[in-house]
């Protein structure tokens, strides 16, 4: 049980980045993620609904209990789809949190340099939000040292008085600033 649900963890990463780069940004023409995605880039706080991503999440989910336990004991299939969806609920909170609330620890900051970078440098890299495993595997990592954020996009947690807070200048810059 504690592999199945391992496996379920290992392959959300693994869906969060083939979704992420194949439907948000590779597929040409519409999809159901692609919509969402596009708007999220043009308005870094936007998210999608809570109420459309627990519909997916229960039909996916759903189908995949139904499918495994085809094939394996309940409580296996059980086990690998807690892990899956449980993961799931990480990534959604990890990527909220990225954009909402500043780093409750500053090892946490690599992750969201990481996805920064993603959004405010080059959205063909960088694809990871919760590891940036797949992106090594997959030959789309950039190391980050320090992202230009634009100032209107600009998080209410980054922002001192006077630009960046002292304590993130070192991984985060204002690439400009609009005057009042």
């Amino acid at each position: 049980m504690v592999l199945a649900f391992a496996l379920g963890v290992a392959l959300w990463t693994l869906s969060e980045y083939v979704l992420h780069r194949f439907l948000g940004h590779v597929h040409k023409g519409r999809n159901f993620f692609k919509h969402e995605h596009l708007q999220h880039h043009a308005k870094v706080n936007y998210f999608a609904p809570a109420i459309k991503k627990a519909a997916l999440a229960v039909m996916v989910s759903g189908s995949m209990l139904l499918l495994l336990s085809m094939a394996l004991p309940w409580y296996i299939a059980l086990a690998f789809i807690v892990g899956f969806v449980g993961m799931y609920g990480l990534y959604e909170l990890t990527h909220f949190r990225f954009h909402k609330v500043g780093p409750i620890a500053m090892p946490f900051i690599v992750l969201r340099k990481h996805h920064f970078y993603h959004h405010f440098h080059n959205p063909k890299r960088n694809f990871g939000v919760t590891t940036r495993f797949w992106d090594r595997v997959f030959g789309t990592f950039t190391r980050v040292e320090k992202v230009n954020v634009p100032y209107k996009m600009a998080k209410d947690w980054l922002l001192g008085d006077n630009g960046i807070k002292d304590v993130y200048s070192p991984h985060f810059a204002l690439k400009t600033r609009v005057s009042a």
